[in-house]
């Protein structure tokens, strides 16, 4: 699998795939983006269509000739921490697909929702997750990883704290194909604060007593419309929202995540609203 290096901070936004997997690529272009996020199909619906090898080469020829980092994204409907079967097996063969569809992309991180405990403990359903993945990964070889996603903490939304995460890929039998995607909206809201340079690296002290840097493949920059603690997860434009503009210059200048991929999934209704983002992730970034 080919991986696109950059001289410059890897920073995009998630962006629509209509008319065909390349014409995210090109949209990120549009926005003066080097990185790219995408669904490989629709994010509500389990059914997929076969891929066609000319989308594939197409999508392989753009991502090279236009040298935009490529992330995609698992739909939202899958839920590898359920008890009900049919859950599990739509879930499963759900994520087989997305990670099959990734690694004939080439397409090096898949971004998950590691899922919801239901009416389970907490415990038994971060060792659902660690079964079903470990089955998946067993099935599908390569080099696709699956980064598991920081969540807000609403109801019982798993990966609302990074011990749990830390906890399903020390169990993991294929941690090495396991990562991390922090959710700056989603750390904040689970209680996470960061606003400060002192609670900037309390947070990240905190990430590394459970889960080693490494392991962290992608940031959802994102700022948020509701305080810390409030487990509500609602983006804002970068700046705008509760979170505000230091924490981000706080994190675009950190050298430790430099080679991170940002990623902005903040409000939009045009592709303009995604350059705003972008150019302000980018401005503060020191020279």
């Amino acid at each position: 699998m080919s991986i696109i290096l950059q001289e410059s901070q890897l920073i995009g936004a998630h962006l629509s795939i209509e008319g065909g997997y390349y014409k995210a690529l090109e949209r990120a272009k549009q926005i003066d983006a080097n990185a790219v996020q995408l669904f490989t199909k629709s994010n509500r619906q389990w059914a997929a269509r076969p891929l066609a090898p000319q989308a594939i080469e197409l999508f392989k020829e753009k991502r090279n000739s236009l040298n935009i980092y490529p992330v995609a994204h698992a739909s939202y409907l899958i839920n590898l921490a359920s008890d009900n079967p049919d859950i599990i097996l739509k879930s499963i063969e759900s994520a087989s697909w997305e990670i099959q569809t990734c690694q004939a992309l080439e397409i090096p991180t898949l971004v998950l929702h590691p899922g919801s405990a239901g009416s389970q403990s907490r415990e038994q359903a971060l060792d659902n997750i660690v079964r079903n993945l470990d089955y998946i990964f067993e099935k599908i070889p390569g080099l696709t990883c699956i980064a598991l996603e920081t969540m807000a903490g609403q109801g019982s939304v798993l990966a609302r704290s990074f011990e749990e995460i830390g906890y399903i890929i020390n169990q993991s039998k294929y941690s090495e194909r396991l990562g991390v995607c922090l959710d700056t909206c989603h750390v904040f809201a689970a209680g996470y604060d960061f606003t400060t340079a002192t609670g900037y690296q309390a947070m990240w002290n905190q990430f590394i007593n459970y889960i080693p840097i490494p392991y962290l493949k992608v940031i959802h920059a994102n700022d948020s419309k509701k305080p810390a603690g409030s487990q509500v997860d609602r983006h804002e434009h970068i700046g705008k929202g509760c979170i505000g503009i230091e924490a981000f210059s706080l994190l675009c200048n950190d050298p430790r995540l430099r080679h991170i991929v940002k990623i902005v999934e903040t409000p939009k209704a045009s592709l303009e609203e995604d350059a705003y983002n972008v150019r302000i992730l980018k401005s503060l970034i020191k020279k």
